[in-house]
């Protein structure tokens, strides 16, 4: 009898294991994610790290204070403000099932850490954002801060990520794989860059930028970049402005692999691909050697 019963509740927990693997299983992969900061940031592999609380469930994104952050996809955000560990806090219900946490958004109003702002749009969220609206891919959802127990360490985001809303799992792996902006906007208004960077390829009409700064207009703002590599088209409308060392009207070939160069490029329709940098979708109308 007692051998009966213990090889029936051995066959319920195979069940259970079974039913619980089969569900794991069927979870929906978390889709090739939007870098969450926009801009040069570090981070590391620090997912389970000892901390206060037990075990880091997400990666710490180090960027500069009040850095855009980014819809990983699309989906529906809300806010949370009432945990004082995270702080000013953003959770991503995304599109694919996937659910994201923003921890530590900003809560400062001057250019340090003063803790004067609260948890609302134009300071922790992006100016004119609601909690419940939906959002596209890259579309700026707050500001990089150290709000809740992260107060008066270096500014970062706590970016987790849950499948299907499901327990934490490591975000490193996704943010290795993501896709990086050179630049937020609104889709559908125009846009003109100055992309700083060194030349990589010229050949034809065709130049390949190592970028290292981005400054977008309307606004003038500069976001520093980790050396993305960016194709632009040179048509032979553009000017290209030479330095010493080089013909008063030089031609695209001239230009050397690691010559440093400034493109502005034309006024153009804000667009997903044009954010990416993707190949056609850039086109410059001036192109100055640095000395």
């Amino acid at each position: 009898m007692t051998f009966t019963r213990t090889t029936a509740r051995g066959a319920l927990l195979t069940l259970l294991a079974l039913l619980l693997t089969a569900g794991a299983a069927s979870a929906a992969p978390v889709p090739q994610l939007v870098f969450p900061v926009l801009g040069q940031s570090t981070y590391i592999d620090d997912y389970g790290d000892a901390r206060g609380q037990g075990g880091h469930q997400g990666n710490d994104i180090m960027a500069p204070r009040r850095a855009l952050a980014l819809a990983a996809e699309p989906g529906t955000v809300k806010f949370h403000t009432t945990s004082s560990r995270a702080g000013c806090m953003l959770y991503l219900d995304g599109k694919s099932g996937a659910e994201y946490l923003y921890i530590h958004l900003n809560n400062d109003l001057g250019r340090g850490n003063d803790n004067l702002g609260r948890c609302v749009p134009g300071v922790a969220y992006a100016k004119g954002l609601r909690s419940g609206a939906k959002v596209s891919a890259g579309e700026v959802i707050g500001y990089v801060g150290d709000s809740g127990d992260a107060n008066g360490i270096s500014p970062h985001l706590h970016f987790e990520v849950h499948p299907d809303g499901r327990a934490a799992v490591n975000p490193f792996r996704h943010l290795r794989k993501a896709r990086r902006l050179l630049f937020a906007a609104q889709p559908g208004t125009t846009f003109t860059l100055a992309l700083t960077g060194k030349v990589a390829n010229a050949a034809g009409e065709d130049l390949q930028l190592t970028v290292d700064q981005v400054r977008q207009w309307p606004g003038g703002r500069k976001v520093k970049q980790a050396g993305q590599k960016v194709p632009v088209s040179v048509p032979e409308t553009a000017s290209i402005e030479g330095a010493a060392g080089l013909p008063a009207f030089p031609t695209l070939d001239l230009l050397t692999r690691g010559l440093p160069v400034t493109v502005w490029t034309e006024p153009a329709k804000v667009t997903f691909a044009a954010q990416l940098g993707t190949k056609g979708t850039l086109a410059a109308s001036r192109v100055v050697v640095k000395p």
